[in-house]
């Protein structure tokens, strides 16, 4: 499936935040260097006894500069060298004390020689265990003595809520480990992975991040990842849009690090369409249409995400599910208004293509997955079509 819609962020907790809850390990797989490269333990925050709400750090939570001295031991800075692309480099941070340390694949991909800069300066070589371009996640591995490594501690991206404060801890434009702070400005985006499939559900930061800060961790108040920071979103021609950064949840990310951990390969689901990227509804917004409009004049539904094509021999096509021709609409131009539009995926109402791309997102190879699909000028049907596993691009 292509890109439905068209990368680039510890000593002592306080009393309070001293409990350490779930203790994940996951037995064997690939990688190279000692027995240990293919375990993980991953620390696990507990989930928090209520929402943190809107109360800055340092109210509710702990305060900024107890973050930074909590989880910058942690937070270090990786340097890469690649004939194509020369020296570059971002930032990640430790998983466990074997020397697993998570960044973003974009800050690695194509490199030849990795190295990784601890907080007191140490550098160490570092060897890729695993990439996944799909979720812009990478793990790779140090060997280094244990007084080096200081796993940061997982939280859960899915109880945050808009407004939240949030720290940014890593490695701008290479002047050295820094700290910013900010809120969560968004939540559910769709942003573009680094092979131009879609990962879902990022989070929206105004947290100041720049190139180097890739990699580097998103964190609560306090001080657990919640996301892995990723990009920065772009402003066009005018360059890069000021306080619109993305991370990718950690949810997303801990699932990746697993499999590339213990498989070194991340297996995502694909059903091979391609869609418009606005929906029916934001088509209406957009042109000014009503829905009633929409559908006298194109035969349109009133709801549902419009198939633009469809991937030779893949499951969408088997299953008869088809694009169609376009015209423009009201100054929206190559709207697939002869396509079919899918309507609904197992039961539930879909109202943009992200909807869709969710439950491909959490399917698996083998799965089937029920759509409710209509061509235009003719009424529903429902298709069931079996989930294929991703082709490495798009």
């Amino acid at each position: 499936m292509t890109a439905l819609v068209s990368a680039i962020i510890g000593g002592l907790v306080t009393a309070l935040f001293l409990i350490i809850g779930l203790w994940s390990s996951l037995d064997g797989g690939a990688g190279g260097g000692s027995d240990d490269t293919g375990n993980v333990t991953i620390k696990q925050a507990p989930a928090p006894s209520e929402p943190s709400g809107t109360a800055p750090i340092g109210g509710e939570g702990l305060s900024v500069g107890d973050v930074y001295r909590q989880d910058a031991p942690g937070v270090v800075s990786v340097d890469v060298t690649s004939s194509q692309m020369g020296p570059g480099g971002g930032s990640g941070f430790v998983l466990d004390e074997t020397g697993h340390i998570v960044t973003n694949q974009h800050v690695v991909d194509g490199a030849e020689n990795i190295s990784v800069r601890f907080a007191d300066g140490a550098r160490k070589t570092a060897e890729v265990v695993g990439e996944d371009p799909s979720t812009d996640v990478a793990v790779i591995r140090v060997e280094a003595p244990r007084s080096l490594l200081e796993p940061l501690t997982l939280g859960d991206s899915e109880a945050l809520g808009v407004g939240e404060p949030v720290v940014a801890i890593g490695n701008p434009l290479n002047v050295g480990i820094s700290v910013t702070t900010g809120i969560v400005s968004g939540l559910g985006r769709p942003i573009t992975a680094p092979n131009e499939y879609t990962i879902d559900n990022a989070i929206q930061t105004d947290a100041a991040i720049s190139s180097g800060n890739s990699g580097g961790p998103l964190l609560d108040a306090r001080g657990t990842v919640i996301g892995i920071n990723s990009q920065v979103a772009s402003a066009g021609s005018e360059g890069v849009a000021q306080g619109v950064g993305f991370a990718v949840p950690i949810n997303t990310a801990k699932d990746a690090v697993e499999e590339l951990i213990t498989t070194g390969e991340v297996v995502h689901g694909f059903i091979g369409v391609q869609m418009f990227q606005y929906g029916i509804d934001e088509i209406a917004a957009v042109t000014g249409l009503s829905l009633e409009e929409l559908n006298d004049r194109y035969g349109l539904p009133p709801n549902g995400a419009l198939v633009s094509g469809v991937t030779s021999g893949g499951p969408a096509e088997d299953a008869g599910i088809s694009g169609g021709g376009r015209e423009e609409i009201e100054g929206v131009p190559d709207v697939p208004v002869e396509g079919d539009v899918i309507t609904a995926v197992e039961g539930e109402k879909v109202v943009a293509s992200d909807d869709v791309i969710e439950a491909v997102n959490a399917s698996d190879p083998g799965d089937s997955i029920s759509l409710t699909v209509v061509t235009p000028n003719e009424g529903e049907r429902e298709v069931e079509l079996t989930v294929d596993t991703r082709p490495e691009d798009t």
